[in-house]
């Protein structure tokens, strides 16, 4: 059980530290006028997509089977944080379910490739 929990944060953190670290490189890049408004929406989302694709990776090369069940685990985590800061801060909004929704098939797609890599 501890070792699950674990795999998790692990994997938690393999999300955590390339979102936050390209959100400060994105933001450095706007504060200083080379990206405008319309370039940071669409990296914004690629950026959620690409840290969620890389943890789903992760554990998937962590689990030993079903890799997909995994994938969904993590991105229930990640998706409710997501909700939980949306919901503090502007309120939810029914296009966010989209949002969502991709966050979690890209994370447990990413889970797969990860398991069939190993």
């Amino acid at each position: 059980m501890q070792k699950t929990i674990i795999k998790y944060l692990k994997g938690f953190l393999v999300f955590l530290v390339p979102f936050l670290t390209l959100l400060l490189i994105t933001s450095i890049l706007y504060y200083f006028d080379i990206l405008n408004n319309q370039v940071i929406k669409y990296f914004k989302i690629v950026i959620i997509l690409l840290s969620a694709f890389s943890s789903g990776f992760y554990i998937g090369m962590k689990s030993t089977s079903k890799g997909y069940l995994s994938g969904l685990k993590l991105s229930s985590g990640i998706t409710l944080l997501f909700l939980l800061i949306n919901l503090l801060t502007k309120g939810f909004k029914w296009y966010h379910l989209v949002y969502y929704l991709i966050i979690i098939v890209t994370t447990s797609l990413g889970s797969m490739l990860g398991i069939n890599k190993k």
